[in-house]
C-alpha cells in the first residue's frame, strides 16, 4: 500500500495552504542555484517536487517537509522579477541599457545597470523619469517609455506565475517513518542531515522550560537565536515561529532542546571543540542519549523519553554547565595556542588547537562525569588530558565510536577514566603513530599543530615566557634548507612532530631561515631552547651537511630523535599532571 498520493497545487491559488514548520533549515541555494531553477521553469522544464504532510486542522493546510529552497527562490522571483530577468538576460539587457543612451545623448542623463533595475520595475512611475531629461522631445520621451514599457511585459511574460502548477507529493505514512522518507530523497544535491530529520519527525514531542533559571532562559535564547538567524541568512520567513509566543509558552520540541543544548555546551567549552551547527546538532543529540539512557546508536528514539528529560530539565541544565566548564578549565592549560590581537576585534580571543577532540570522545567524557561524587570527579579530570592523546594516537575513536561511547553510559560503566593511563601502552601507541606520521609536506596538520601545542604548553610555555603576542608554528630544521634540497618534499620529514614548536612571532620574524642558536646574540633563547627538546648544535650540523649530500636517511634520524624526546616530555607532562 502506497503512503503517499501526488498532487498538483497552483501556485497562485493554493499554495497559501502551505505552511513551512518551525524545523525547516535556513537557505543553502547559491544564487546559481536559484537562477537555473527560474530558467528550468522559463523553458518549462520539470523542476522537482515539494514534499508534504496533511496538518490536523479544519483549513486542509499542508505542513511542508523537503523543497523549501524550490519553494523560497519561486517566492523571490516574484518579489523580485526584474533582478532575475536581468541576470538572466545579460545580453537583451545591455543591449536595452545602450539604445537608451544612445537615444539620451546626454552624458549627465546616462542612466546605469543599477537605474535600469529601477526603471523595469512596474511601479515606477516613468514619467517622472524623462520629464527630467533635458534637451529630449515629446516624442523621444515616449519612445524612451515605450522601450520601457515593451522590456517589463517581457519580464512579467518570463514565467506567468498565475498558471504555474506545482507538483507536490503528500506523504500520508507514519511520522516515525519520516526520517526514511528524507534519507530516501535527499540521495544526492544537499542533503538533510539525521538531525535536520529529527526535527521533523519530533515535532510533537514537547518541552516545557522552567521559569526562573539563568539556564533555561539561556536554552530559550538558543532557540530563539537559531529562528532569527535562519530568517536573516536565508532572508525566508518561517510560518509559525514567534519571538513573543515563544517567550510566553517557553515550550519547545525535544529537537529544538537538543540543538541549544548543543550550543550551551559549545559556548561554555572552546579549549575542546568549535562552535558550529554540525557540531551542535551532534553533541546536543549526544547528550540527550546520555541523558536519557539512550544508545547513541538508537538516537532516533530520544523523543520517546522526553517526559524523563522534562522531569530532571533543570538538574540537567545544571550538570552539562558544571561539566562543561570542568572540561574547560582541565584542557585550557594545554590546548590553548594563541591569542587574538586584531585591532578589529573587540576584545582578546583565546584560540585552541582543539583538532584531536571527535564528537564520541567529547561525548564519552560527559558521560564518564555523570552523577561521580566530587573526588571521584577530580581524579577523572586529571587522567582525562592522558587519555586524550593517547586514545587519539591509539585511534580508539576512529570507527565505530557510537558503539564504544554506550560503555561509558552511566548506567552501563563498563569503561571509565578513573585510573590513569598505562604509561607503556601509551608509549607504545605514540611510537607506532609518530613512524606513521611522517609529515611529508610544507605544512603542519592541523592534529601536529595541536600535538606541537600540547608538548609546548606542557614545557617552556608553561613558564609564561612573557612575550605578549602571538605565537606562529615553526619548522625547527628551516624550511627554506629542507626544500632547497628535497623541494617537494618527497623525501624530508618535514612538518612531523619530531620538527616543529611555536615560538612568539617576532621571535620567528627575527630568525627566518636561522635556528635560534644562529639567531641568538645574548642568550635570550638559553631557557627555551632548554625547556623546548631543541636539538644540540651538533645535531643541526649533522642534518645540514646530510642535506648538502641529499643523505635525507640522516635528517630524518635528527628529526625522529626529537620526535622520541618530545612523546616523553609529552607522556610525563600530562601523566603527572
Amino acid at each position: 500500500m502506497s503512503h503517499y498520493e501526488y498532487l498538483q497545487l497552483s501556485y497562485a491559488n493554493d499554495l497559501n495552504r502551505v505552511q513551512v514548520p518551525k524545523y525547516q533549515r535556513g537557505l543553502v541555494w547559491t544564487k546559481e542555484k536559484k537562477n537555473n531553477l527560474i530558467e528550468t521553469l522559463h523553458k518549462g522544464f520539470p523542476f522537482g517536487v515539494l514534499l508534504v504532510a496533511e496538518n490536523d486542522d479544519s483549513h486542509r493546510t499542508l505542513q511542508l517537509l523537503d523543497g523549501q529552497q524550490r519553494l523560497a527562490t519561486i517566492k523571490d522571483y516574484q518579489q523580485n522579477k526584474v533582478g532575475y530577468w536581468m541576470e538572466l538576460n545579460v545580453e537583451s539587457s545591455n543591449e536595452l541599457l545602450d539604445k537608451i543612451n544612445s537615444i539620451i545623448r546626454n552624458d549627465s542623463d546616462t542612466v546605469t545597470e543599477q537605474q535600469l533595475e529601477k526603471l523595469l520595475n512596474p511601479d515606477y512611475e516613468l514619467a517622472d523619469w524623462t520629464d527630467d531629461l533635458d534637451n529630449i522631445s515629446k516624442t523621444t520621451r515616449k519612445e524612451l517609455r515605450d522601450l520601457i514599457t515593451e522590456t517589463r511585459k517581457q519580464i512579467n511574460d518570463y514565467i506567468n506565475l498565475d498558471t504555474l502548477m506545482i507538483p507536490v507529493i503528500k506523504f500520508q505514512g507514519a511520522t516515525a517513518d519520516l526520517p526514511e522518507v528524507f534519507e530516501n530523497l535527499n540521495k544526492g544535491g544537499t542533503p538533510l542531515s539525521k538531525y535536520e530529520v529529527f526535527n521533523a519527525a519530533w515535532i510533537n514531542d514537547r518541552l516545557t522550560l522552567p521559569v526562573g533559571s539563568e539556564n533555561a532562559d539561556e536554552i530559550l535564547k538558543n532557540v530563539k537565536d537559531y529562528y532569527i538567524g535562519m530568517g536573516q541568512d536565508g532572508k525566508f520567513e518561517v510560518s509559525d515561529f514567534s519571538e513573543d509566543e515563544l517567550s510566553d509558552s517557553r515550550e519547545i520540541s525535544v529537537a529544538e532542546f537538543a540543538r541549544a543544548l548543543g550550543r550551551f555546551v559549545l559556548t561554555r567549552i572552546p579549549a575542546l571543540m568549535n562552535d558550529t551547527d554540525k557540531n551542535r546538532n551532534e553533541v546536543g543529540f549526544g547528550l540527550l542519549g546520555i541523558i536519557s539512557g539512550v544508545d547513541n546508536k538508537k538516537i532516533a528514539e530520544v523523543h520517546t523519553k522526553f517526559d524523563q528529560i522534562q522531569k530532571g530539565l533543570e538538574g540537567t541544565l545544571e550538570s552539562v554547565s558544571r561539566i562543561s566548564n570542568q572540561l574547560n578549565e582541565t584542557f585550557d592549560k594545554i590546548l590553548k595556542q594563541q591569542i587574538s590581537h586584531s585591532k578589529k576585534a573587540k576584545a582578546k580571543k583565546q584560540v585552541y588547537s582543539n583538532a584531536l577532540t571527535s564528537t564520541f570522545k567529547l561525548l564519552s567524557y560527559f558521560a564518564s562525569l555523570w552523577s561521580l561524587d566530587e573526588e571521584d570527579t577530580q581524579q577523572t579530570l586529571r587522567n582525562l588530558p592522558g587519555y586524550y592523546v593517547s586514545d587519539y594516537v591509539a585511534g580508539l575513536w576512529n570507527a565505530h565510536g557510537d558503539q564504544r561511547l554506550s560503555d561509558y553510559y552511566p548506567d552501563i560503566r563498563n569503561k571509565n577514566y578513573m585510573n590513569p593511563v598505562n604509561q607503556e601502552k601509551f608509549r607504545t601507541a605514540f611510537v607506532r603513530w609518530a613512524d606513521e606520521n611522517t609529515g611529508i609536506r610544507k605544512t603542519f596538520s592541523r592534529d601536529l599543530q595541536a600535538l606541537i601545542t600540547i608538548h609546548s604548553n606542557l614545557t617552556y610555555l608553561a613558564l609564561d615566557i612573557p612575550h605578549g603576542e602571538d605565537y606562529e608554528y615553526e619548522h625547527i630544521i628551516p624550511k627554506k634548507r629542507v626544500l632547497d634540497s628535497d623541494p617537494t618534499p618527497a623525501k624530508v620529514h618535514l612538518s612531523s612532530l619530531g620538527n616543529g614548536m611555536l615560538l612568539p612571532k617576532s621571535d620567528n620574524n627575527h630568525k627566518k631561515d636561522n635556528t635560534l642558536y644562529e639567531a641568538d646574540d645574548s642568550g635570550k633563547y638559553d631557557q627555551l631552547i632548554r625547556l623546548s627538546s631543541y636539538p644540540s648544535k651538533e645535531s643541526f650540523e649533522t642534518s645540514f651537511n646530510a642535506l648538502k649530500e641529499q643523505d635525507f636517511d640522516t635528517v630524518n634520524v635528527q628529526i625522529e630523535n626529537r620526535a622520541n624526546n618530545v612523546i616523553s616530555a609529552i607522556i610525563s607532562g600530562l601523566l603527572t599532571n
